[in-house]
């Protein structure tokens, strides 16, 4: 009996040995992002008389995690190492339903379609995704866009940062060009009385605290995005 002592302990020791390069060996969790960015069709909030072209969508900005401007962010996708190989592009499925209404719409113009599978990381290692880097699943007809990045940074809950740009094509006609009167839209104009155009940028500086698989909306009063972010298994060597 105290010879198989020693043994039973020693096959002990060595199985907690190896759990514990199982725990080591674990990857961290990977996430699923999902996201619709769209544009109001009539451009209803355009000329309101107390709107601001720079606006934020969660007060909670000003807190410790804060994304930096994306000129003064010292973690640009572009650079330090961080490319597509921090994040993989996929086909777009958890909001395929809500894609598919907003496309029949005519109160809204997708402007944004995307997906795409990344690690979580704290808000010392998260970095930022270029939205030109990410796949536009959807082929917009209209004439604005978006530029900006976006950040994922796990803590006790998911936060979703953005710095985005909306540039939006507005018209001026010609008996409004030396007025100082907000412009009209293109869809309110005739060619004849088109001057010309100019390209108009709004700022959206946003900030979420997200649950995983739940759908979320930020609103904006010239975009609203929907998001949901949902975890997935990380993948092994095994499986390449």
């Amino acid at each position: 009996m105290k010879i198989l002592q020693p043994l039973f302990l020693l096959l002990l020791s060595f199985s907690y040995a190896i759990a514990d390069d199982k725990e080591t060996e674990k990857k961290p969790q990977q996430y699923d992002v999902n996201i619709i960015i769209f544009e109001d069709a009539h451009a209803r909030y355009l000329n309101a008389e107390k709107w601001n072209s720079t606006a934020t969508t969660d007060d909670s900005l000003i807190e410790e995690t804060q994304i930096k401007p994306a000129a003064d962010n010292i973690k640009k996708t572009e650079e330090n190492d961080t490319s597509t190989d921090d994040f993989t592009n996929i086909k777009p499925e958890i909001l395929n339903h809500e894609y598919k209404r907003m496309n029949r719409s005519s109160e809204y113009n997708v402007l944004f379609y995307a997906a795409w599978r990344q690690t979580g990381l704290d808000k010392n290692n998260a970095y930022e995704i270029n939205i030109e880097q990410l796949k536009n699943n959807h082929k917009t007809t209209s004439e604005n866009n978006l530029t900006g990045y976006f950040k994922l940074v796990l803590a006790r809950y998911l936060h979703m940062y953005g710095v985005l740009e909306y540039h939006r094509e507005i018209a001026i006609p010609a008996t409004d060009v030396t007025k100082t009167e907000a412009p009209a839209t293109a869809a309110s104009l005739t060619d004849g009385n088109v001057e010309n155009t100019k390209d108009q940028t709004f700022s959206i500086d946003l900030h979420r605290k997200m649950r995983s698989k739940t759908l979320h909306y930020i609103d904006h009063p010239m975009v609203g995005i929907l998001i949901q972010i949902n975890p997935t298994e990380a993948k092994t060597d095994d499986s390449d």
